[in-house]
């Protein structure tokens, strides 16, 4: 990402996450710097996996279109989107743990000041064995934490931060957005998945709205069965959590939903 990120210069990369099937990046610039960028991105990947001896099908990864943000607050939501990507589908991680993205950078100063080594510092050998490329000419001042560039070099927090008023506005919508996250995943394609606080927060506003305020705990078995209902098809949640967050009877959700039976609640 970083050599490409130097590589680009006419594209700035706003955020990005790395999965362990899919990459998410938001970033501006020309289309066909853009486009380009990509193109590169897809080369060094198929030829770092040639390297180690894994060679792998790409073609999922060619970029045929770009999807355009087109407001302000569609930029806000798709920024925090990406940043907790990793963390609604893995319980180790918080939004600001996962190590393989610019997600842990976000208005957290001492993040952005950590430095181990710069690439300065390293011979041509240890340069070239870094970067896996024999082209080793990337600045000299690139920070380098936990063994790759620190995403400080190429990533324009001065844009991504800058599009929320503050610290405490990012914070919430991270955390508070849910309905928006749904949509955002709709338009990509992703499945996303809840954690269970947000998941409690939509059966409180249901009640709240169906079931004359009443607590979710006070429902009767035909209207958690109507709740579970909604959570599986609208917010993709699986039997085990659905049973837990409701109290229902494990075999009666595996009863409502049995092509979501116990075992699909982990997800990567």
């Amino acid at each position: 990402m970083a050599m490409c990120a130097h590589d680009c210069p006419g594209v700035h990369i706003i955020t990005f996450e790395i999965m362990s099937n899919h990459v998410h990046i938001i970033a501006f610039g020309e289309y066909q710097q853009v486009m380009a960028f990509f193109a590169l991105f897809r080369k060094r990947l198929l030829r770092y996996f040639s390297g180690i001896g894994e060679p792998v099908d790409l073609s999922q990864f060619d970029c045929e279109k770009l999807i355009p943000i087109e407001s302000l607050e569609s930029l806000r939501n798709q920024i925090c989107y990406t940043n907790r990507n990793n963390f609604v589908v893995d319980p180790d991680h918080t939004p600001f743990s996962y190590p393989y993205g610019a997600n842990g950078y976000y208005f957290m100063p001492y993040a952005k000041q950590r430095k181990d080594k710069a690439f300065g510092d390293m011979s041509i050998l240890a340069k070239r064995e870094f970067i896996h490329s024999r082209n080793v000419s990337y600045p000299d001042d690139f920070i380098i934490v936990d063994d790759y560039f620190s995403p400080v070099n190429y990533c324009r927090f001065d844009v991504g931060e800058g599009v929320f008023r503050d610290a405490r506005h990012y914070f919430y919508k991270l955390s508070k957005n849910i309905e928006c996250y749904k949509e955002i995943a709709e338009q990509l394609g992703d499945s996303v998945f809840y954690t269970d606080d947000e998941l409690n927060d939509a059966i409180y506003a249901l009640s709240k709205s169906k079931y004359d305020g009443r607590r979710p705990s006070l429902l009767d078995k035909n209207e958690k069965i109507e709740v579970a209902q909604v959570l599986r098809y609208n917010y993709n949640a699986d039997n085990a959590k659905i049973s837990r967050l409701l109290k229902l009877d494990v075999e009666i959700v595996d009863q409502l939903f049995p092509t979501r039976a116990t075992g699909n609640s982990v997800h990567k």
